[in-house]
C-alpha cells in the first residue's frame, strides 16, 4: 500500500514539471500569443480634437499651434528613449506607467524620436500660451473633451463633431500585456476636417485691444464695436486665466474667469453724454449756461464738483469738456425723470444679451422710478451716480448711437458656421438697427464728444493718426479698502468713445477697475487701441 501511495506521487511530480515545462515553453515560443492575437485589443486614445473656432477673416483663434503626442507601447527601447528626451523628475512618472504593460498616450517635448514601441504624432494643440480672447472663447474639461465655458460650452456639440481623433489598437495576450510583437493600428477620423464656429473678432483688432488693456490695468475691460452693424471686432478682460491649466486659476486674486466686459459696474461721468441727449431731445439748447460754484444743493444733499473752485459760468459744450458735475445734475433735474429712464433704456443700459446659446452678458442696472422721485436720487441719475450700473459693452453700444446717426445696433459675436475654413455655409443672423435719437442730436452730441478729445478732459485719448471722440468717467462705489495705512475709496475708471471722429467707424470702451482716473488711466489705453487701429487698417487698404 505505502509502496503503491510512493508511486502515485512520484507520477503527480513528474504531471506538475512537465505542466510548468510546457506553459514555459509556450509562452517562450509565442504560441500563446499567436493564439491569443483576435481574442484581446487594446485602444489608445491618442488625440480627441474639436473644431476650430475663426474670427471673421478666417483666422484660427485656436488649434493654430502644435504639439506631438505619441502612443507608448512599453519596451525596453521606448523606455531608453523616454529616458532620453525627457529631464529626471518627469522621467520617473512616466517609467512607473510603463510598469503595468498596457500602452498610453503621451505629450513628447520633441518629434524627434525613434524607438520600437513609440508612433509619434504632430497634432493641433488648442490654445496657445498667449491665446487671443479667453474670456470668449472660454475653457475645456481637464480632459478636454467638453466644452464647459464661452463659445467653447455654446457650441460644444458642433465643435466636437468637427473635430479629428487619432487613436491607436493593440493586441494583448492572454495574461492581458500588449504584444511586442503584434503591430499597433492606428485609425484616424475626420483628420482633415477644418470645420468650426466663425465670431465677428478680428483678430488683430483683438489682439491689440489686450495688449493695451495689459498695458494700462491690473483689472478692466475693453470692447470695440462695429458702429454700423453692431459686429463685436474685439472684447478683452483682465486678469486672464491659463486654458490649458484651468486648476492653477481657480484661486488667484481678483477672479479671473469673470469677464469684466460683460460685467456691470458703476457708470460716473460716461453717462452725462445720455443726460445731454436727452435735454437736446428735449428742446433745450446747447447753449443753455449754469454758473458752477463748485457744489449744487439739491435739497439740502450738497454734490460737489471735480473742480471744487466751480467752474464759473459754463455752456453744455464747456460743461461736457470739463466734466461738470453741477451743470449736469442742474440739467438732469430739469428733465422729466420719467424720461429720463426711458430714454436711457432705449439706448440698452440696462438690457441683457445673448451673444451666443447660453451666454449672456449682465443686464446693467438703472434706479427705479421711486428712486428716481427724490430730487437726489435724480441727481446722482443725471451724472452716472447713485445705482446706476453698466457693461463696458453695452457703453460701446451706446457710444455707437451717437457716433452714428442716431441708431441702436444689436451687438453680435457669431458671424457663423463653415465646413471647410475657407467659406461660411451657415451665416449668423444680423438684426435691424433702431432709431432712438434724432440724427441732429447724435451730431450734437458727437461733436461734444470730439470736444472733450481735442480740448478737455479726454486729451490723453488723443490719437496720433487723426481725432477721436469719447468722455472721461471716474465712478465711485462707497467701497474702500487700506493701504499702507491709508482708506481710500475704490473708483472705477472709464473712457467711452469712438473713432475716427469724421466718419467713425468704431466705437470703443475701456472699463479699468479701481482704476481712479478716466483721464488718466482709461484714456490712454483708449489712446492705444485706436492709433493700432489705424496702423492695422492702412496697412490692409496699401
Amino acid at each position: 500500500m505505502r509502496r503503491r501511495s510512493v508511486g502515485v506521487y512520484c507520477l503527480l511530480l513528474v504531471f506538475f514539471a512537465l505542466s510548468i515545462f510546457r506553459l514555459h515553453y509556450i509562452e517562450s515560443s509565442g504560441y500563446l500569443a499567436a493564439v491569443a492575437a483576435g481574442q484581446g485589443r487594446f485602444t489608445v486614445n491618442i488625440a480627441q480634437g474639436r473644431g476650430s473656432i475663426y474670427d471673421r477673416n478666417m483666422r484660427r483663434l485656436v488649434n493654430n499651434r502644435s504639439q506631438v503626442v505619441a502612443a507608448i507601447l512599453p519596451t525596453p527601447q521606448a523606455m531608453a528613449e523616454i529616458y532620453r528626451v525627457f529631464p529626471e523628475d518627469e522621467r520617473i512618472q512616466i517609467l512607473e506607467r510603463m510598469r503595468d504593460g498596457l500602452p498610453f498616450a503621451l505629450e513628447l517635448p520633441t518629434i524627434e524620436v525613434n524607438a520600437i514601441g513609440i508612433d509619434a504624432f504632430e497634432i493641433p494643440r488648442r490654445y496657445g500660451e498667449l491665446q487671443i480672447a479667453p474670456h470668449l472663447i472660454g475653457y475645456l474639461t481637464d480632459e478636454g473633451r467638453v466644452g464647459v465655458a464661452g463659445i467653447e460650452r455654446a457650441f460644444d456639440q458642433i465643435l466636437r463633431e468637427k473635430g479629428a481623433v487619432l487613436t491607436a489598437r493593440y493586441h494583448l495576450d492572454a495574461a492581458g500585456r500588449a504584444m511586442h510583437g503584434g503591430g499597433v493600428e492606428i485609425e484616424r477620423h475626420n483628420q482633415s476636417s477644418a470645420g468650426g464656429v466663425v465670431l465677428t473678432l478680428d483678430a488683430n483688432i483683438q489682439l491689440i485691444t489686450q495688449q493695451a488693456l495689459e498695458a494700462g490695468a491690473q483689472r478692466g475691460g475693453a470692447v470695440v464695436l462695429d458702429i454700423n452693424d453692431g459686429d463685436i471686432l474685439a472684447m478683452a478682460s483682465l486678469p486672464v486665466f491659463d486654458q490649458n491649466e484651468i486648476s492653477a486659476s481657480l484661486h488667484s486674486e481678483y477672479s479671473p474667469f469673470i469677464n469684466r466686459a460683460i460685467s456691470g459696474y458703476g457708470i460716473g461721468s460716461a453717462f452725462k453724454t445720455v443726460t445731454a441727449a436727452a435735454a437736446l431731445e428735449s428742446g433745450f439748447p446747447p447753449g443753455r449756461s449754469y454758473e458752477c460754484l463748485g457744489y449744487i444743493n439739491v435739497g439740502g444733499q450738497i454734490f460737489r464738483c471735480n473742480n471744487l473752485a466751480g467752474h464759473g459760468v459754463v455752456d453744455m459744450t464747456r460743461a461736457m469738456q470739463v466734466s461738470c458735475n453741477p451743470y449736469f445734475i442742474s440739467l438732469g433735474l430739469q428733465l422729466d425723470p420719467g424720461f429720463l429712464l426711458a430714454f436711457s433704456r432705449q439706448l440698452g443700459m440696462d438690457a441683457a444679451l445673448e451673444l451666443a446659446p447660453g451666454l449672456f452678458t449682465q443686464r446693467g442696472n438703472l434706479p427705479s422710478s421711486a428712486e428716481l422721485a427724490s430730487p437726489a436720487g435724480l441727481a446722482n441719475f443725471s451724472f452716472g451716480q447713485g445705482s446706476s450700473l453698466a457693461t463696458p459693452l453695452q457703453m460701446a453700444q451706446m457710444m455707437a448711437v451717437f457716433a452714428g446717426s442716431g441708431t441702436l445696433v444689436t451687438p453680435r459675436l457669431v458671424e457663423g458656421f463653415t465646413e471647410d475654413g475657407i467659406n461660411i455655409s451657415q451665416p449668423a443672423p444680423r438684426f435691424a438697427g433702431r432709431d432712438v435719437v434724432s440724427p441732429q442730436t447724435a451730431a450734437a452730441v458727437r461733436q461734444l464728444m470730439v470736444d472733450v478729445v481735442e480740448i478737455g478732459s479726454g486729451a490723453l485719448a488723443r490719437p496720433i493718426y487723426g481725432s477721436a471722440g469719447g468722455k472721461t468717467s471716474s465712478a465711485q462705489t462707497w467701497q474702500f479698502v487700506e493701504e499702507n495705512g491709508v482708506r481710500r475709496e475704490v473708483v472705477h475708471a472709464w473712457f467711452v468713445g469712438f473713432y475716427p471722429a469724421e466718419n467713425p467707424r468704431y466705437s470703443i470702451a475701456v472699463f479699468v477697475e479701481d482704476g481712479l482716473s478716466g483721464e488718466q488711466t482709461a484714456a490712454p489705453i483708449f489712446k492705444q487701441i485706436a492709433d493700432g487701429i489705424h496702423l492695422i487698417t492702412a496697412g490692409n487698404e496699401n
